[in-house]
């Protein structure tokens, strides 16, 4: 058959998509564009904000103008919250949720019964171990190690989505990893919807920065790169042991969604800022020159000006090198949507709005910072004569060259333009 994909969604989904086209191209079928004709379209979705809702419903009704009579499968974290309405509003044929996603092969090609299943209040689902890597081309590659979350912030649907913390089995990881590095990916992403509580659930409790060490180990010529850490990771111990991986790149994704203690307070988050700050310090001290990013709500019910003006300070006094702001989204089912103090739509635009132009400026300043320096770059793509890649701290590089696809290279940095820096590959 001819199976389309479509993928909205964090780095966990875009994970599990990957490792669902592996399944069925070993399974002889072919994988086709989604915009176009398929026998079967896959639709891994995502409820983390109303918007992602939308576009979710929006993806599912898209194939049926391509193939009046393909079958519309729908997966992922809106199909395990709203199953009826995936099923009402987009037409799907089948419906299945977050976990047990290999289900999806066997429902395509043998009509098997779909369904969503209760994470809570069922037996506890096991970690779903799927394939790492994509089909061909890629030079980086995600690897799910952590699934579920129990933080219950007060914005958040997602631990209704995803279930209870579980955890790929380390040894799993490490020979996944050794795989990776084996099929030639020259980068290895760790994924998770918490990877901070990897290892909580597994014998022996081991946490984060063990098995860190040991993907290290397994594949020494691999890059291995952090999904989004919970602040309170960062100690001192695990700050020390990332300095001595030669391999690990030096980039942070330090989740912070406000620098206003109220608000964090409101939100159910388990720091404060000075917490938060302090975990900045600690990285930067045994790793200088580490690459800092975060995500931040804005708009959140309560949130007074001066305490989206506290929050803006604190943020720029972290020097963080990129922040994703986000305007906040009232998701029914969770305790944020009840809370007094719910700001319009207008006052989070333009929240959003003041956020963005001082977090473009902290990260001009950031990308300034690097102008002069050498870097090795990783090269992903081509595009109108420029190779473009990352280098470890994360930041996009573009460069002239012939056949740099897969390569790490010294660049040294002479400029930057937007969000890219500019380099020339030394010999």
């Amino acid at each position: 058959m001819k199976i389309a994909f479509y993928t909205l969604g964090c780095k966990a989904n875009q994970f599990e998509t990957q490792a669902l086209e592996r399944l069925f191209a070993e399974r002889g079928h072919e994988i086709v564009p989604f915009d176009g004709f398929a026998d079967v379209y896959v639709v891994n979705t995502c409820t983390v904000t109303a918007l992602s809702d939308k576009k979710s419903r929006n993806a599912a009704r898209r194939c049926k103008k391509h193939n009046p009579a393909a079958r519309l499968v729908l997966c992922g974290c809106y199909a395990q919250v709203k199953p009826q309405e995936a099923r009402a509003l987009c037409g799907a044929d089948a419906v299945i949720g977050t976990p047990d996603k290999s289900r999806v092969v066997s429902i395509v090609e043998e009509l098997a019964p779909d369904g969503v299943r209760d994470l809570w209040h069922e037996a506890p689902p096991l970690f779903d171990v799927l394939p790492a890597g994509g089909l061909s081309g890629r030079t980086r590659a995600l690897l799910k190690v952590q699934d579920g979350c129990r933080n219950f912030c007060t914005y958040c649907l997602i631990p209704f989505a995803r279930g209870p913390e579980r955890s790929m089995p380390f040894d799993t990881a490490v020979s996944e990893a050794r795989r990776l590095a084996e099929e030639g990916y020259r980068e290895i992403v760790l994924t998770g919807i918490e990877i901070s509580a990897y290892g909580r659930d597994l014998p022996g409790r081991p946490g984060l920065i063990s098995l860190i060490e040991a993907l290290c180990q397994a594949a020494p010529g691999c890059r291995i790169r952090l999904g989004s850490l919970e602040p309170r990771t960062v100690t001192e111990d695990f700050a020390r042991r990332c300095a001595l991986l030669p391999n690990l790149c030096p980039h942070f994704h330090l989740s912070l969604q406000s620098g206003c203690d109220k608000t964090l307070r409101a939100m159910n988050r388990h720091y404060t800022a000075g917490e938060y700050k302090a975990a900045c310090g600690l990285l930067r001290r045994y790793l200088p020159g580490c690459g800092l990013t975060t995500d931040l709500i804005v708009g959140f019910p309560g949130e007074t000006r001066e305490d989206f003006e506290e929050s803006l300070r604190f943020v720029t006094e972290c020097g963080l090198g990129k922040v994703h702001v986000f305007p906040y989204s009232r998701r029914q089912g969770t305790r944020a949507a009840s809370m007094p103090g719910q700001l319009s739509q207008a006052e989070k635009a333009a929240r959003s709005q003041q956020a963005i132009r001082l977090c473009r400026a902290l990260e001009q300043k950031d990308l300034e910072a690097r102008v002069g320096q050498t870097y090795d770059v990783l090269f992903e793509q081509q595009e109108d004569g420029w190779f473009t890649g990352h280098i470890p701290e994360y930041c996009l590089v573009k460069a002239r060259g012939e056949d740099l696809h897969n390569r790490v290279l010294p660049v040294k940095i002479t400029g930057f333009e937007e969000e890219t820096l500019i380099g020339e590959v030394l010999a």
